[in-house]
């Protein structure tokens, strides 16, 4: 049932475009660079769920991989300065792979299971968000109820612990998928506090991740 995929799961920078960086390298380990703790939520469901993980494998400030693959917005103030070749090969290299990889995943799970689920994963320090966040599209019944189970029973096991959800269906990675995939298919984002991994609050990392894979829907 499950796609798994973390976009910003990486600040790597290919040796041939190291230089475009010089000077700038605590930006690319920021969080404009990567969303840390990123990969390993989403590594811990791969594992669990014995799934698959399509993941970014290069800094979001070259390309974004949870944009659209049309929205110039996908290149940052660092690579809109390469020359359109180079962008292009961005592209080709590590974006159209990245999708292509997703689109065959989600292919296979719509064979095996009849429907593919699209989990995406990433951490924010958005202030005023809450622990955990699920955004999903409110035109797709698949994710809202999905989301809606998921939401209520991860809050009733853990009242301590603010859960939100809410409609985004603009969200560029997920657009895309549903225009390729119109029916039989959802894709719901996972987003959880950025202090929770660097510093164990509100909420310690590792309980954080157990409650969430607790609260799982189970594929039906």
């Amino acid at each position: 049932m499950f796609v798994l995929s973390c976009e910003p799961a990486t600040c790597a920078i290919p040796e041939w475009h190291k230089e475009l960086f010089r000077g700038h390298e605590e930006v690319v380990t920021s969080g404009e660079g990567w969303s840390p703790g990123s990969l390993n939520l989403a590594q811990t469901f791969a594992t669990k769920l014995r799934a698959l993980l399509a993941h970014g494998d290069i800094t979001r400030l070259l390309v974004d991989f949870s944009c659209h693959p049309d929205d110039p917005e996908r290149f940052s103030r660092f690579s809109k300065t390469l020359t359109e070749d180079q962008r292009h090969k961005l592209d080709e290299r590590h974006h159209r792979m990245f999708l292509n990889l997703l689109k065959q995943r989600t292919i296979e799970e719509q064979r095996r299971s009849g429907v593919a689920l699209h989990l995406t994963f990433r951490t924010e320090d958005r202030a005023g968000m809450p622990t955990v966040e699920f955004l999903h599209s409110g035109e797709r019944e698949i994710e809202s109820k999905f989301v809606e189970q998921w939401r209520t029973k991860l809050q009733a096991a853990h009242p301590e612990i603010s859960v939100g959800s809410r409609n985004d269906g603009n969200h560029g990675l997920s657009r895309y998928l549903r225009e390729e995939f119109p029916s039989g298919f959802g894709s719901v984002s996972v987003v959880v506090a950025r202090s929770s991994f660097l510093d164990g609050t509100p909420v310690r990392w590792d309980q954080l991740k157990k409650f969430l894979l607790e609260a799982l829907p189970q594929a039906s």
